[in-house]
């Protein structure tokens, strides 16, 4: 990569329908030279925090705010070995906070990162947020779960099918905080191509909205939208968790319908990496153990997990259904909403439909998830629904 390619990034993080605080935390820390650049790159995280009351929130915190100053000040050695570090140091902060206060027992977060470098992607994780890239119309988990589910179907103990059926999906097996030392992946660097996008959510989103789901709304809406898109649908499924999720696309954004280019770099820059294509993994095979290598050259890019992300007519149907669903919980249960808008979103997205435009009709089912997402939260607290 290169100092001045273009990345088009966007965030969003919501409580949900049933939390009636947020602890989650995202931070997005651009290099501010490029002198920076070459040592540090780019740096996008996501925490999840964990914890009574507050005290989640307090953790993620902690993590989004100490992880990029601890990693960016470390100017000896790999980035590789400055984020592990930073990591370890963060980890080691938020235990101490916990030990001095008996109400903060069991604080404590996930936390992933994605840095951007000239090498490539590098990634470091800890817990089960997750970090995906969209690649054309494929979606590539980066990150391994360090879930129970996942664990026990490395070990083999389990298959996918039965760990899925026979474990709570919830219970994490490694964090930052509960113990002063902690084991931390970090992959890559991995190749990036241009017109790349990538992914960084908690499990608030990864829970109830599909990979496939994640992938299409990410390769074909400007990351601002997605994230209003994809946050929304959440909620929609019910909310259970706080939602979080950041979106970055390497290249300008041209917006199809308008045609107009955001981002669009300098005539005769020099292309983005060298396109290099991994090997991935079906989505049978759900959960690979693969080698974890603090290397600064390109490493061979072999995703977790993989699955197609296309826009075809099985994701439209779906997504009508959820909103002609939604639509009617709305009426019945007297949601805030502007009817007229909502009407002609459902509108236009049928005449879409009807002449083939799958890709418009997806955005109006994206708006009017958005709408009826934001109503249905709205009266779910307006009504003392949340706890």
């Amino acid at each position: 990569m290169n100092w001045d390619d273009p990345i088009i990034d966007a965030a969003a993080t919501d409580t949900g329908m049933r939390r009636s605080n947020n602890q989650d935390s995202y931070t997005i820390v651009r290099a501010s030279s490029p002198e920076v650049w070459r040592q540090r790159g780019h740096l996008y995280m996501v925490a999840d925090g964990m914890g009574a009351h507050a005290v989640g929130e307090l953790a993620s915190k902690m993590a989004c705010d100490n992880i990029p100053h601890n990693y960016n000040k470390t100017r000896n050695g790999s980035p590789a070995d400055a984020i592990s570090k930073a990591y370890q140091t963060v980890s080691a902060l938020i235990h101490g906070r916990a030990a001095l206060n008996r109400d903060f027992q069991g604080m404590g977060t996930t936390s992933s990162t994605l840095i951007l470098l000239p090498e490539g992607a590098l990634i470091a994780h800890v817990g089960d947020s997750r970090v995906y890239r969209v690649r054309g119309t494929r979606i590539d988990q980066l990150s391994f779960d360090h879930s129970l589910v996942w664990e026990l179907v490395r070990r083999n103990h389990l298959t996918p099918d039965q760990a899925l059926k026979a474990v709570p999906k919830n219970v994490i097996t490694r964090s930052l905080g509960p113990d002063p030392v902690v084991e931390v992946d970090v992959e890559g660097p991995l190749p990036v191509e241009t017109g790349d996008t990538f992914v960084l959510c908690s499990d608030g989103l990864s829970g109830p909205v599909t990979d496939p789901e994640i992938g299409t709304f990410a390769a074909h809406f400007h990351p601002e939208h997605a994230c209003r898109y994809l946050v929304q649908l959440a909620n929609l499924r019910g909310g259970l968790d706080n939602i979080t999720v950041v979106i970055l696309h390497v290249g300008p954004w041209v917006e199809p319908q308008s045609g107009k280019a955001e981002g669009e770099p300098p005539a005769q820059q020099p292309a983005l990496g060298t396109p290099k294509r991994g090997r991935g993994l079906r989505l049978g095979n759900l959960f690979s153990s693969r080698n974890r290598r603090n290397v600064q050259t390109v490493v061979a890019d072999t995703p977790y997990r993989t699955a197609e992300c296309p826009i075809n007519e099985a994701l439209i149907a779906n997504l009508t259904e959820l909103v002609r669903n939604a639509q009617a919980m709305a009426i019945e249960g007297s949601w805030p909403l502007d009817w007229a808008i909502l009407a002609n979103f459902r509108r236009e997205g049928e005449e879409a439909r009807a002449a083939g435009d799958l890709r418009a009709t997806l955005r109006c089912l994206g708006e009017a998830i958005v709408l009826l997402g934001l109503a249905g939260r709205i009266h779910r607290k307006s009504n003392g629904q949340s706890h």
